[in-house]
């Protein structure tokens, strides 16, 4: 598990300057290359000539062993020079002198174009060779012609070999090579770190406009950056941009669910209040002996509507919770014709005409909660009664293949540039109701919405020349949707 850092170093952290990273990676990489250069430099000058040496030696000595196991003819002779770019001669051990020896030697290395100052076979070096069968390898330095020549020497069925190879003074040649390296390289290293810089520079900005970007959006601007690069700082800005929109429209909707809310509280303490108020007073006049016979039924009355109002706090509270719904088979119209019967005292009392299409046949059966579908018909027939502007309602029902379609309207004072999905807000109170004697706390289109997405099913609302229209699709099993139902 991680664990936030002290609050002390955590401020000591803030005071530090950070290094750019620009000048880091430049720094890095200068270093880098810098220490190739060095690392080759060391090659050439300790390990290089060395190495050199050493392959000489390999090529004589794998050359005189070719010599040893295969022809010694002149055409054979003639093609290892070739192929190993070597020098080969051959002389008779006859009993010369040793000056006629070398003399012959001599002569037969200027024939093979090898002019040297300083070549002799001694007197030792032939009873050694005489003596056992083993090669010896001498190194005759030319002094200031800046090179030597190495040979391998064996003498083979009487007569004496010689395999030479000229080689360079490589410690010298490799001093040159590493000084017009150096010359060479630091042009090179210069160029090469203001192309590093600028490529850095060229990563590292958007991350500079991104620290912005995260600065404002740190303040609460949730803006955006349009320099999105096709690379993985791209996909960090792609992601940032999706962060700054999800907070602004978090924001957003935290805002307007605070305004919601204070609605909602004022709306709440004027509907508790109200009954409170009629309770305390009619309590009052009961004690004091002012009862006509009507105040015990008026507490009643407003008691019934405290609850009410709680029941519906406490109805949307459970479907926030998303609760396991009890489903049944279900006829629909039998639950619309429960709600008109119950809400026929309010419409009477208001005068409201209640339209409804008859259909000659009965409804399919669904699977439902019946409690929660009583409430759905129960809150829209007491928002239609509520805020109806022409006293009358109409209702409509409607059957397909897939889904039953109920479908409630009247008319209303909304003008057409209203926003009708603000009706499915919490708390969300749309006009002045024009019924006194049916609360509101703007929970019941709501719960309508709640009640109907927990089912799987749909509901639309529409606003047509002030015709505020409920649109219900209740699908049938198998059709369409998720549920959670147990």
């Amino acid at each position: 598990m991680r664990s936030s850092p002290p609050k002390e170093e955590w401020a000591i952290s803030l005071k530090k300057k950070p290094r750019k990273i620009s000048t880091t990676l430049t720094l890095t990489f200068t270093l880098i290359i810098i220490g190739s250069f060095v690392i080759m430099f060391i090659l050439n000058s300790l390990i290089v000539p060395h190495y050199y040496f050493s392959k000489m030696e390999q090529k004589v000595t794998s050359v005189m062993s070719e010599l040893h196991h295969n022809d010694q003819s002149e055409q054979h002779l003639t093609e290892l020079e070739n192929n190993n770019q070597v020098t080969i001669i051959t002389q008779d051990v006859d009993g010369s002198s040793l000056d006629d020896f070398n003399e012959a030697l001599n002569i037969a290395l200027n024939r093979k174009q090898v002019a040297l100052n300083r070549f002799w076979i001694t007197q030792e070096t032939l009873d050694q060779l005489q003596a056992n069968d083993q090669a010896i390898q001498r190194n005759f330095d030319q002094g200031k012609q800046k090179s030597s020549f190495l040979v391998e020497m064996k003498i083979i069925e009487g007569t004496f070999y010689l395999v030479g190879v000229s080689t360079v003074n490589f410690s010298e040649t490799a001093n040159l090579i590493n000084t017009f390296n150096f010359i060479s390289l630091s042009v090179t290293l210069l160029l090469i770190i203001v192309l590093i810089y600028i490529s850095v520079r060229r990563i590292t900005d958007p991350l500079v406009k991104l620290k912005q970007v995260a600065e404002e959006i740190t303040a609460l601007t949730f803006v955006t950056t349009t320099d999105i690069p096709a690379n993985e700082i791209g996909e960090l800005a792609l992601s940032i941009n999706k962060m700054s929109y999800a907070l602004a429209t978090y924001q957003k909707n935290l805002l307007a669910k605070n305004e919601q809310l204070k609605q909602f509280t004022a709306d709440l303490t004027h509907e508790l209040k109200t009954p409170i108020a009629l309770i305390k007073a009619y309590d009052s006049g009961i004690e004091d002996d002012l009862d006509d016979g009507t105040y015990l039924e008026v507490i009643l009355q407003q008691t019934q509507r405290l609850n009410d109002i709680v029941d519906q706090l406490l109805d949307y509270a459970k479907l926030e919770q998303q609760q396991p719904i009890h489903k049944v088979p279900l006829q629909l119209s039998d639950s619309w014709r429960q709600t008109v019967t119950e809400l026929g005292p309010s419409m009477d009392k208001e005068a409201i005409l209640l339209l409804e299409a008859n259909t000659d046949t009965p409804l399919s059966l669904i699977d439902a909660d019946p409690l929660l579908m009583k409430r759905v018909f129960d809150n829209l027939l007491t928002n239609s009664i509520k805020y109806t502007t022409d006293k009358e309602i109409q209702a409509s029902w409607r059957e397909t293949d897939a889904f039953i379609e109920f479908t409630i309207s009247n008319q209303t004072s909304l003008t057409s540039a209203f926003d009708v999905n603000k009706l499915w807000e919490a708390f969300y109170v749309h006009e002045k109701s024009r019924n006194k004697n049916l609360s509101g706390t703007g929970l019941g289109l709501s719960i309508v919405q709640s009640i109907m997405n927990e089912h799987g099913f749909t509901v639309e609302a529409k606003l047509v020349h002030q015709t505020l229209i409920f649109i219900l699709h209740f699908y049938k099993s198998g059709e369409r949707g998720l549920d959670r139902s147990v």
